[in-house]
């Protein structure tokens, strides 16, 4: 696969994984494995110019030991939008970077393939969707700040929102099995 200039990856690892019981950002599957996070970012970089991992400042040590790379960083929220979920960790990549496009998704859907980031990116400001179910968070969009920082403000944190702002259209796939968020081992 050649690689897209321009773009920029961004893996949301900040949840609280509750459910998981553990931080599903560096759960491996075995001893040996790598973590979540490092194969979701695995997967993105041959798509794109630079990896960016956004997390919450009690993971940010512990994720950022993984990247000594110059091709990826690993941040987390920013004030005055801390603990704002998604739309808060996308802005601090955002206010720190300015890349035409950036391919998000989430660190606990292991199953996700360098195939469907690929089919994203040449659709171009789209999200993955299936019959059964929209995905909002697996997406290419386009460098949107100013949209975000808006709905920030206003405390409005539906990345739907966010994506029928900026005319992002739906992607189709067929099995829901790569989007599917692990919430339980």
């Amino acid at each position: 696969m050649s690689k897209t200039k321009t773009i920029a990856g961004i893996i949301l690892a900040g949840g609280n994984s509750r459910r998981f019981g553990e931080d599903k950002a560096l759960y491996k599957e075995t001893p040996d494995s790598q973590t979540w996070v490092e194969q979701t970012a695995d997967k993105m970089r041959p798509l794109v110019d630079h990896v960016f991992i956004v997390t919450n400042q009690r993971l940010f040590a512990s994720i950022d030991s993984l990247f000594p790379d110059a091709d990826t960083t690993v941040f987390s929220d920013k004030e005055p939008f801390l603990d704002k979920g998604p739309l808060g960790g996308i802005h601090a990549v955002m206010d720190a970077s300015h890349y035409e496009r950036y391919l998000l998704t989430p660190t606990d859907t292991p199953q996700i393939t360098t195939a469907i980031f690929a089919e994203l990116i040449h659709q171009g400001n789209a999200y993955a969707a299936t019959k059964t179910a929209d995905h909002y968070l697996t997406a290419c969009i386009p460098h949107c700040k100013t949209e975000i920082e808006a709905m920030l403000r206003d405390d409005n944190l539906r990345i739907r929102q966010l994506l029928q702002t900026i005319g992002t259209q739906k992607k189709l796939f067929q099995s829901d099995t790569p989007f599917q968020n692990r919430n339980y081992k």
